[in-house]
């Protein structure tokens, strides 16, 4: 029965958890802003997503998307973000990580925070995160 329990443990703490997904997709940590704060405009969403770059690098990249909309995202190919065009109350920023390819590692980190002082959300985006925006 202890061998069994063990196992079990062992097979879920594999599985992964924290965002990390199980076929090499690695890290991916949202750092900043923390979730439920309150940000102004713009703001830098910041995260560790370990080794990335363009995808024609051959690169693991990350889509940043807004609000669930997971058509209307943004390709990020270095640590950082700038979010603006937001407007004013609760948004959820939704982080994942991608092969060069586009499909999807399994990372995945997301965060809500509360905007003050935005605007109407404005789609020509100058994301600052190296990403092509389509």
């Amino acid at each position: 029965m202890v061998g069994t329990i063990l196992a079990t443990v062992v097979l879920a703490a594999a599985c992964g958890g924290s965002g990390n997904g199980s076929d090499g997709g690695g890290k991916l940590r949202i750092t900043s802003p923390s979730d439920g704060a309150s940000v102004g405009q713009p703001f830098t969403l910041k995260f560790d997503a370990g080794d990335i770059g363009p995808p024609d690098s051959g690169k693991n990249h990350v889509h940043v998307f807004i609000d669930g909309e997971e058509d209307d995202y943004t390709v990020v190919t270095k640590g950082s973000f700038v979010v603006k065009g937001l407007s004013n109350g609760d948004h959820t920023i939704t982080v994942t990580k991608q092969r060069a390819d586009h499909s999807p590692t399994g990372a995945e980190a997301e965060i809500d925070v509360n905007v003050t002082g935005g605007d109407k959300r404005d789609d020509d985006t100058d994301d600052d995160g190296g990403g092509y925006g389509y």
